[in-house]
């Protein structure tokens, strides 16, 4: 996912285009497969015992969108901003809190 955005300027979130940024990052996450882990969310599990190579590979997968989307929208933000969300770990919290925040 990074290696796409990482030389795409990302839409800037202010206090008064909440509406039009949302419209936007849904797109290029959707794009991206990042959206659908922002919507459903992610849970670290504490175990993975029993699990098959197939299951591993697929939470490794799923925690990996998790943490790229998350990236993502740290970068969005200046300084006074990103305090909002720079103590969550998913990409759920921090969209979630946006849109507290923001709508």
């Amino acid at each position: 996912m990074e290696s796409v955005t990482s030389n795409m300027p990302l839409p800037r979130l202010t206090k008064v285009n909440y509406e039009n940024w949302s419209i936007q990052m849904k797109a290029l996450l959707g794009s991206q497969d990042g959206w659908e882990v922002v919507q459903e969310g992610f849970v670290e599990l504490t175990t993975t015992a029993g699990y098959i190579t197939a299951q591993n590979k697929a939470l490794k997968e799923k925690r990996s969108k998790d943490k790229a989307t998350l990236y993502m929208l740290f970068r969005v933000f200046d300084k006074s901003s990103f305090e909002k969300i720079a103590s969550v770990t998913t990409s759920k919290e921090a969209w979630d809190i946006l849109v507290k925040v923001y709508k």
